[in-house]
C-alpha cells in the first residue's frame, strides 16, 4: 500500500536526519546552524508522516507495520501529530541557542531521534518493541533534561535518571510476567489478552507493573514524587520538551495496551476502576498543590498532574467500553473516549511545549513576570491563551478533549465525572491567577522573539484545532484491538 511506503520513507528520513547532524558540525562550531537546518528537515518530515498517517488510517483503518509488530491506528496517528507539532514548537522556542549550549550539536540530533522511537513506542503491538523504544526514548529523555548549560539541568537530569532506572526494572519484571502469560511463541499484546484463565493472575501482575513503570514515567499519583523537582526545578528549556513530546509517547502505550487488553475481557472492569481511582487522586494533588506556589514553572508541573488525571478518567472510561466492544452503544462510547484521550493529551503538549520553554527563558515567579503585557502583549496574550485552553475554556481545543472526557466518564461511573468537574473548577484558581498576572501591565521581562513566535504559533493552533476538532470525529477515530 502506498501509504505504508511514503510512511516508512519519511520515518527513514527523520532517523537519517538524526544520524546526519553529527556529520554536519563535528567540532560543534555554534556559528555553524546546519544542526538545526537538518533537526527542522527531520522534525518536518516527522509531521508529514502523522498527517499522512492520519489520513490513511482514516481511510483505510489500522495499518501493520514490520510484519504487524507496529500497528498504526486512527489514535496513535493523532498522538504522534501532537508529538510533531509540539517538536515543531520547541524548536521555534530554542532556535539556534542549543547551539550555544557544551552538548551542542547533540540536541538537534536527539530530537529526531525521539520521534522515531515515538513512532514504534506509541503503537508497538509486541512486548520487544515496547522494550526496545522504551529504552531508546527514555535514554534520550535524560539526556535532554541535562542538556543546557544551567546548573539546575543537570540535578533534575540525575533526579530523572534514578527515576528511569527504577522505571525500567518495573517495565522489564511486567514484560516477565506477560511472556511467561501469554506463551513462549507470541509475545503480541493481543495474545496477553487472551491467556488462559489459570494464568490471569499473571495477567493481573503485569498490569500492575506495567501501570507502575509508566506511572513513574507521566507523573502518576503516588509515583509522582520526582514530578516537582524536575519539571518544576530544572531549567525550563530542555523541560519543555520531555514534559510534552516524551510524555505523550508513553501515554500513547498506556492507553493502546489497556484498550487492547480489556477488549472483551473480564479484566476490563478492574482495569477501568484501578485507572479510574489513580485518575481521582492524581488530578486532586495536581491542582491542590498547584494552589500553593506563586512560582509559574512548578504551578506547570503540578498542572501536568492534574492534565495526567484528566486523560487517565478518559483512558479509564475507554477500558470499560473495550469489555464490551461489541455492543454498538460501548462502541461508540470507546471511541469517544479514545478522542478525548488523543485531544486532551494534543491540547497538553500544544501548550507545555511554548509555556515551559517561555518560563525558562523570561522567569518562573508571577511576581517577576507581571508587568509583561506591557513590555510584550504578544506574549502576555498567548501564554494566557495556552493557560485557558488547559483550563477548558470554548472554543479552545482544551475544552473539546474536556467535555469529551467529561461525556465518556460519565458513561462509564457519574462520579468519576463529577470529580473531574470540580477539580477542573479548582484549576480554574491558579490558572486564571496566572493569566491575571501576565495580562497586567508595568514593568515586566522581554523575552527573546523565537519564544513569544512559539506561544503565538501555539495560540493560534488550539484555538484552529478547537474550531475544527468536533468535525474530525466521526471521521478519525478507531483503534486496532
Amino acid at each position: 500500500m502506498w501509504v505504508i511506503g511514503t510512511v516508512e520513507f519519511l520515518l527513514y528520513l527523520t532517523l537519517a536526519t538524526s544520524l546526519a547532524v553529527p556529520i554536519s558540525s563535528p567540532l560543534g562550531r555554534k556559528e555553524n546552524k546546519a544542526p538545526l537546518a537538518i533537526g527542522v528537515v527531520g522534525v518536518g518530515a516527522f509531521v508529514a508522516l502523522s498527517a499522512l498517517l492520519l489520513y490513511g488510517t482514516a481511510v483505510y483503518g489500522p495499518l501493520p507495520f514490520y510484519g504487524g509488530l507496529v500497528v498504526q491506528d486512527s489514535f496513535t496517528s493523532l498522538m504522534l501529530l501532537g508529538m510533531g507539532l509540539a517538536t515543531a514548537l520547541y524548536l521555534i522556542s530554542i532556535g539556534a541557542e542549543g547551539l550555544e549550549w557544551t552538548t551542542s550539536p547533540s540536541l538537534y540530533s536527539l530530537i529526531p531521534m525521539t520521534l522515531f522511537g515515538a513512532f514504534f513506542l506509541a503503537a508497538a503491538n509486541n512486548l520487544l518493541v515496547i522494550l526496545a523504544s522504551w529504552l531508546l526514548v527514555s535514554i534520550i529523555s535524560y539526556i535532554v533534561v541535562g542538556a543546557s548549560n544551567a546548573k539546575e539541568a543537570k540535578a533534575a537530569a540525575v533526579r530523572y535518571v534514578f527515576v528511569g532506572v527504577v522505571a525500567t526494572l518495573m517495565l522489564v519484571a511486567a514484560l516477565a510476567m506477560a511472556s511467561i502469560a501469554s506463551g513462549a511463541y507470541s509475545l503480541n499484546l493481543t495474545a496477553l489478552a487472551s491467556a488462559p484463565a489459570a494464568l490471569r493472575g499473571l495477567v493481573a501482575l503485569f498490569v500492575v507493573l506495567f501501570l507502575a513503570a509508566l506511572g513513574f514515567k507521566v507523573g502518576l499519583f503516588p509515583f509522582h514524587w520526582w514530578l516537582p523537582s524536575v519539571y518544576g526545578r530544572g531549567d525550563g528549556k530542555t523541560v519543555s520538551f520531555v514534559a510534552s513530546v516524551v510524555k505523550l509517547s508513553f501515554l500513547s502505550i498506556l492507553t493502546r495496551t489497556f484498550v487492547v487488553m480489556s477488549a472483551d475481557s473480564a479484566l476490563s472492569r478492574y482495569v477501568a476502576l484501578t485507572l479510574a481511582i489513580l485518575a481521582v487522586a492524581t488530578m486532586t494533588y495536581g491542582n491542590l498543590a498547584g494552589l500553593t506556589t506563586r512560582d509559574l514553572q512548578v504551578i506547570l508541573a503540578y498542572s501536568s498532574m492534574a492534565q495526567v488525571g484528566y486523560i487517565f478518567a478518559a483512558m479509564a472510561a475507554a477500558a470499560y467500553y473495550a469489555g464490551s466492544v461489541a455492543s454498538s452503544a460501548s462502541h461508540y462510547m470507546l471511541r469517544l473516549a479514545l478522542y478525548s484521550v488523543a485531544l486532551q493529551s494534543l491540547a497538553y503538549a500544544l501548550a507545555k511545549s511554548p509555556l515551559f520553554a517561555f518560563v525558562g527563558d523570561a522567569g518562573r515567579d508571577l511576581s517577576s513576570l507581571r508587568g509583561l503585557m506591557s513590555t510584550s502583549p504578544p506574549a502576555a496574550v498567548s501564554a494566557s491563551v495556552l493557560l485557558y485552553s488547559l483550563l477548558g475554556i470554548p472554543p479552545l481545543m482544551g475544552f473539546w478533549g474536556k467535555l469529551y472526557m467529561f461525556f465518556a466518564a460519565a458513561g462509564y461511573n457519574v462520579w468519576l465525572a463529577l470529580l473531574a468537574l470540580i477539580n477542573s473548577g479548582i484549576s480554574s484558581v491558579y490558572y486564571i491567577i496566572a493569566s491575571r498576572d501576565l495580562l497586567t501591565r508595568g514593568e515586566g521581562p522581554r523575552p527573546h522573539a523565537r519564544y513569544v513566535a512559539s506561544l503565538v504559533v501555539a495560540s493560534i493552533l488550539v484555538l484552529v484545532l478547537g474550531i475544527v476538532a468536533p468535525l474530525l470525529f466521526k471521521a478519525v477515530v478507531a483503534i486496532y484491538a
